[in-house]
């Protein structure tokens, strides 16, 4: 049971989730028609799995899934025979680089929640630092991994150093016992130099060498702690070797498309709230600030296109549309909707 667990959470939170826009699209092509035939089948398969343990709820399922469409199927789910596997649509390097893919969307939501920016609001840049060979493997699934991280561009890299910084710091209780009165000299030697160098000095067995006052200083490996840190300006999160970071620098531009995902999330619930159908065309009327404005000049056809609205409009509604009210970047912002008596095919 765990493993069918493990299975309906990936099939849901993953699969569906990346799916919405190949099932809802008006085009009724090949990737479409995949992503159906792909979700039925799991289904399908997953309730003669389950019928044994949970015999009432998946015969409902099939009753309406299966045998509501192909009335010459099996009367019931548990007249069918036990599911097996066909080895030959198994691609297990497709499904050990989607795992990998989704551990490193894991840490760059991981990244993102670490400086407390949400999901909706886009991002300039992720950076994935692994060696090569997983970067050979992320290559392929770029895109994919700028869109569920929600950011403009992404860099594969295999060097640290484009994440991660170093801090080197004395060790008080060492050095300021070895030197005494020279403890403070030190240490304001070692932050005036460049890490990198201390570290590699460090590698050898000689030690750091310094000159404090005239007189000749040999710094141990033990008497220094090497402590590392995110660049300036990311959020970085790491797991078995791999770190992931994102540019928290966030642009008017980005703001500004931010709030427009915002707003496209409010739009959507209003919907539900209105008791529209999910494919009803609506008319959307609107009364903001003049930042929410801007928002809805700039990205009026994106928000329109999420929301499925024939018409955005800044002007007094109908008395029939549906009003909500909403606190947005410090604005009032005023929605009304209506629906158009058209469905989006």
């Amino acid at each position: 049971t765990m493993v069918i667990e493990k299975f309906v959470d990936e099939l849901s939170t993953w699969y569906i989730r990346r799916s919405r826009r190949r099932f809802w699209k008006s085009e009724r092509d090949e990737d479409k028609n995949a992503a159906y035939t792909t979700l039925y089948t799991c289904l399908t398969t997953l309730i003669k799995l389950l019928a044994p343990f949970l015999p009432f709820i998946t015969e409902e399922i099939y009753q309406n899934i299966v045998r509501s469409v192909d009335p010459s199927a099996p009367e019931s789910v548990h007249h069918n025979d036990w599911p097996t596997a066909d080895e030959k649509l198994i691609d297990e390097e497709l499904m050990k680089n989607m795992d990998l893919v989704i551990q490193v969307c894991s840490l760059g939501r991981s990244a993102r929640n670490k400086a407390g920016i949400k999901l909706r609001q886009p991002l300039a840049e992720a950076v994935i630092i692994a060696d090569e060979g997983i970067l050979n493997r992320l290559e392929q699934f770029r895109n994919l991994i700028i869109d569920e991280l929600n950011v403009k561009e992404l860099r594969l890299t295999s060097n640290k150093n484009e994440l991660i910084e170093y801090v080197v710091k004395p060790v008080p209780e060492l050095l300021g016992r070895k030197y005494g009165r020279l403890f403070p000299k030190i240490q304001k030697a070692i932050e005036s130099m460049d890490p990198s160098d201390i570290i590699s000095s460090l590698r050898d067995e000689s030690g750091l060498k310094l000159t404090v006052d005239g007189e000749s200083i040999i710094i141990l490996p033990e008497e220094v702690r090497v402590l590392t840190q995110p660049r300036s300006g990311y959020s970085v999160s790491e797991e078995n070797e791999i770190i992931v970071g994102v540019n928290t620098v966030i642009s008017e531009e980005l703001r500004m498309e931010g709030l427009a995902r915002d707003i496209v999330r409010r739009i959507q619930n209003q919907r539900k709230e209105a008791g529209f159908n999910i494919a009803d065309l609506i008319e959307t009327y609107f009364e903001a600030g003049p930042l929410l404005t801007k928002v809805f000049e700039k990205f009026g056809d994106y928000i329109a296109a999420e929301t499925l609205s024939a018409s955005i409009r800044k002007e007094n509604p109908p008395k029939d549309a549906y009003l909500a009210t909403y606190n947005l970047a410090g604005e009032t912002l005023k929605v009304w909707i209506r629906r158009t008596g058209k469905q989006a095919q």
